[in-house]
């Protein structure tokens, strides 16, 4: 089924959009994120996801999905990664963004992310990240402790 939208007509209806602030919503897509996705994240932008889970370059590398020796190589020579580890960086920056929202600050959320967890098999979440079927376990436990369901 395709969505038809209808355009908004004349400057002030466009102005008025275009004036609406744009709200970062933990799991909702951004419209340029599929673009970054493709293109292939840079360092800089890597290195600022690996900074926060705070992780040494091996356990980082691993859970984009690459070697440690290819994650050196990105940091020296200003290549990209690969769509599919980009898509696992992206990952990784949504369960970063929902757990700070959940557990309402970095200190807290990177606590819970490195803890075995009853929710998920006394895990830590971090240790399960590195797939796609781990990834929904935590996001869906973190989206719980969010509503005060209790797993």
């Amino acid at each position: 089924m395709k969505w038809k939208i209808k355009a908004a007509k004349g400057k002030k209806a466009a102005s008025a959009a275009a004036d609406r602030p744009r709200v970062y919503m933990p799991g909702a897509a951004q419209e340029n994120d599929i673009g970054l996705i493709r293109a292939g994240f840079a360092y800089p932008q890597i290195r600022l996801v690996q900074h926060a889970y705070q992780l040494p370059d091996k356990t980082f590398a691993h859970l984009i999905g690459i070697s440690d020796k290819t994650l050196a190589r990105i940091k020296t020579s200003n290549t990209k990664l690969s769509s599919l580890s980009g898509d696992r960086l992206y990952r990784l920056k949504k369960i970063w963004a929902l757990a700070n929202t959940v557990l309402e600050n970095p200190g807290n959320a990177l606590a819970w992310l490195n803890h075995a967890q009853p929710g998920l098999n006394q895990q830590a979440p971090l240790d399960i990240l590195d797939t796609e079927p781990g990834y929904e376990q935590v996001q869906t436990l973190l989206n719980q402790l969010e509503f005060g369901v209790l797993p």
